[in-house]
């Protein structure tokens, strides 16, 4: 049975870049393509002639995004999915049978950012399977694919998919596992200064682990490390610039949890400069 790529659009630009991905990663992936548009409204509360309008605006956007979709990648399968629920909710019901989501995101205003009211991070924070964040005017530009790693199994996850992506794209992997320096009370420089020396060696222990075998499962990869003494978020932001892709693992959470991110990952999401793959393990 064919796997799936799920898309949601709703006839923007950001989501026009995020159709545009989804028609590639399906194609590469040699699974189908669902594009979902969702109204966000149930028949009960509406009028017949107000609901026969929008079903038709639906259906007629939902046409003009297979065409989309078919002229970036006219060998794919594509099938078309109007919804009555809201958006995220719609996405997050489809991501448990799902190979990938992917959503687009625009620019957030102030409220948006303190209360992290986006679609794409509702979407991250809920969704079941991998979810693919394309920023608006981001598209496929860039070069290289970007992951964090720290050790963790959410990461694992992370390094994995980010190695198969960069091996499916052609591109260059860069693994950045950031570092900060443990609180010490101590003030004497030279204690100091030794114990940031055996943290960091310990850190670039936890780097070369997080890249074991992927050499020989992917002999035509290139593979960077990057070891940074900074914040997490940070570091990825801006080992990201430029870059086609950033990975990060999300806690493997279920329930009511499951809508939290973690500190990196949710900065990453809210202000990454190209696309991003947020993986659960």
């Amino acid at each position: 049975m064919a796997r799936t790529v799920v898309v949601g659009v709703e006839g923007t630009d950001s989501s026009h870049d995020a159709l545009v991905w989804a028609a590639h990663a399906a194609a590469a992936r040699r699974d189908e393509l669902e594009i979902l548009y969702a109204v966000g409204v149930p028949y009960s509360s509406m009028e017949v002639l107000y609901d026969d309008a929008v079903t038709q605006s639906a259906e007629t956007l939902l046409d003009d995004e297979k065409k989309r979709a078919l002229d970036a990648e006219p060998d794919l399968t594509v099938r078309t999915t109007l919804s009555r629920s809201t958006p995220a909710r719609a996405l997050t019901e489809l991501s448990e049978e799902a190979a990938l989501v992917v959503v687009g995101s625009h620019p957030l205003g102030f409220v948006e950012r303190v209360f992290a009211g986006s679609l794409s991070y509702q979407v991250v924070a809920g969704c079941h399977s991998p979810v693919l964040v394309v920023p608006a005017g981001t598209g496929a530009r860039g070069a290289g694919v970007v992951v964090g790693a720290d050790g963790s199994p959410d990461s694992v996850t992370a390094v994995a998919h980010a190695a198969e992506e960069a091996d499916r794209l052609g591109s260059e992997l860069t693994v950045v596992h950031a570092w900060l320096s443990p609180v010490t009370y101590l003030s004497v420089d030279v204690i100091s200064g030794s114990t940031d020396q055996l943290v960091e060696e310990s850190e670039r222990m936890v780097l070369a682990e997080s890249i074991a075998g992927l050499g020989e499962r992917y002999p035509d990869l290139t593979i960077n490390r990057r070891l940074v003494h900074d914040n997490p978020a940070q570091a990825l932001l801006e080992a990201a610039v430029g870059a086609r892709l950033l990975v990060v693992g999300s806690r493997g959470l279920h329930g009511v949890t499951r809508m939290l991110l973690g500190s990196v990952s949710h900065t990453v999401v809210m202000h990454a400069p190209c696309p991003v793959l947020v993986v659960r393990s």
